[in-house]
């Protein structure tokens, strides 16, 4: 093959996140690989006729981020809705005026999705209920979701399109609120999303394809080039929809998809073949373990079977745990199955391990366990931790520093769209652990600026077995690149969110640029 560049990317500060050369100054790429990451000295043995040079007058390039976990057709289906976020609405009132704006643009009777709205933050202090929407849109069903995605709220008539009624059984760990004189449902339910999407009519194929070329520039434009899709229902349609997208350019990162428990017989039956250089792969099976009702939701004798026969088919296991008591569920779960079934390098993953005292970091590392943490929500999120987690948890809230400090390897992600997806906000996060109001979140829990680069790069890699073709700047890897303004580990932490990204390159093309 020839040594001749296609693209020769010079007079840069490369960092490659490769410990075998840690700096750099020149990277070239020979179709979508690299070729030679090097000094200026290098270049000419690189240069043809036909040689692309970018000059990045001395700007920062970086292995393409990694999100290990996130929620991409969400994240679509979000930019198409009605934001009542916390930057969007401070009350119900608010909530209730952008909901009328879109029901006074849209046919009566068409469905209105609204999205991101938070009780915290509310000068109400409560979330809303039907009654609430019925006077935004009395003749739209409206469907609004919470911030963290783990609740909705449905107006009366689209508890009607639905079927929803009092005597609707809820699914198990599911908890649908209730008025208290009537026992009928206020139109608040928990833990109930995948239900209520799976009865609600899915968007249209033009709406998807719209939604999906927002998310594309948003994860482009923060020099996000591969993704994890942490969601597990529904595998089938998911893996054509990204294939199809992708076959058009529609949605360009590279997606590694989880799949639920409850499809992996029909998983297994359609056998899909990952797409040409991964762009397309099935990578995880998800658990959700929730304690909404109170109790453990599986139950904890379910969630070992569960996790050993997934284990015992071959696949990694990825866990949503949160809370103390569902972290120590997951990490028994796994302790379980290497018991009845010894493997190593399985990489099963923790998601989101939210609070994780020392005893069980140590019991994840004994076991090879990973973790897979949002450090934005340090940062977008950390106020509520303050005003609302419990003092006697708050030390090991997000305690990435001692989970690394443990040996246990940490990936980062945004878990968009709960939280906007930039890296660099995280990555600032995890080095200041500074909320949005500059309070101070377990600061002993920080970590340098080059670790948490490698949470959204080579811990990223780590995460889905892909180490061997992205997470750094290295010879024979994907060309996916990242350039920023500055160099992240030369500028004051708190500035690390501010940094600015200027190009991301995927497959060795440049596919988005300030």
């Amino acid at each position: 093959m020839s040594s001749t560049a296609d693209l020769l990317l010079h007079n840069a500060t490369v960092i490659t996140m490769d410990t075998a050369k840690p700096r750099a100054a020149m990277v070239a790429v020979k179709g979508n690989r690299i070729l030679k990451v090097g000094s200026p000295e290098d270049i000419p043995s690189c240069q043809g006729p036909a040689t692309r040079l970018i000059d990045c007058q001395g700007k920062t390039i970086l292995p393409g981020f990694i999100d290990a976990h996130c929620h991409p057709l969400a994240l679509a289906s979000q930019l198409l809705s009605v934001d009542c976020g916390p930057r969007a609405v401070r009350s119900i009132t608010d909530i209730q005026d952008r909901i009328r704006q879109r029901a006074a643009q849209n046919p009566k009777g068409d469905w209105i999705r609204a999205t991101g709205y938070h009780e915290f933050y509310l000068d109400e202090e409560r979330h809303p209920h039907r009654w609430d929407l019925d006077q935004a849109a009395p003749d739209h069903p409206v469907k609004l979701t919470h911030q963290s995605g783990h609740a909705c709220v449905l107006n009366t008539i689209a508890l009607k399109r639905l079927n929803i009624t009092g005597e609707t059984p809820e699914p198990e760990g599911a908890i649908m609120d209730r008025d208290l004189d009537s026992g009928e449902p206020n139109g608040l339910f928990f833990e109930m999303n995948a239900h209520i999407d799976s009865l609600m009519p899915p968007l249209s194929a033009t709406d998807l394809e719209r939604g999906a070329e927002m998310s594309d520039r948003e994860f482009l434009s923060h020099g996000t080039t591969s993704i994890q899709d942490a969601t597990w229902g529904d595998p089938i349609r998911r893996w054509h929809s990204f294939h199809s997208l992708q076959a058009r350019g529609k949605f360009r990162p590279r997606v590694s998809m989880m799949i639920g428990m409850d499809d992996l017989a029909e998983w297994e039956a359609a056998a899909l073949k990952p797409s040409e250089e991964a762009a397309l792969r099935q990578n995880g099976v998800k658990l959700v373990i929730q304690t909404t009702t109170g109790s453990l939701s599986p139950s904890q004798e379910e969630l070992n079977r569960f996790v050993l026969e997934a284990h015992r088919r071959g696949y990694q296991v990825a866990m949503h745990a949160v809370e103390l008591e569902s972290v120590a569920a997951a990490v028994t779960a796994l302790e379980y199955a290497l018991r009845h079934e010894p493997r190593t390098g399985h990489r099963h993953r923790i998601e989101h391990c939210s609070v994780c005292p020392p005893p069980l970091m140590q019991r994840l590392k004994s076991i090879g366990a990973m973790v897979v943490t949002q450090p934005p929500f340090i940062y977008y999120n950390g106020d509520r931790y303050l005003a609302t987690v419990a003092p006697e948890e708050q030390p090991w809230l997000y305690s990435i520093g001692s989970l690394r400090a443990a040996g246990v390897t940490v990936a980062g992600s945004s878990d968009a769209p709960v939280v906007p997806l930039s890296p660099l906000t995280g990555i600032c996060a995890a080095v200041t652990r500074l909320t949005r109001t500059k309070q101070v979140l377990n600061r002993k829990e920080a970590i340098s600026t080059l670790e948490a680069l490698a949470l959204y790069t080579t811990g990223g890699a780590l995460s889905s077995f892909e180490e061997n073709t992205r997470g750094s700047v290295t010879e024979g890897k994907l060309a996916d690149l990242v350039i920023l303004n500055e160099d992240p580990t030369a500028v004051p932490p708190e500035q690390l969110k501010e940094l600015e990204v200027l190009m991301t390159i995927l497959d060795g093309r440049v596919v988005w640029q300030k």
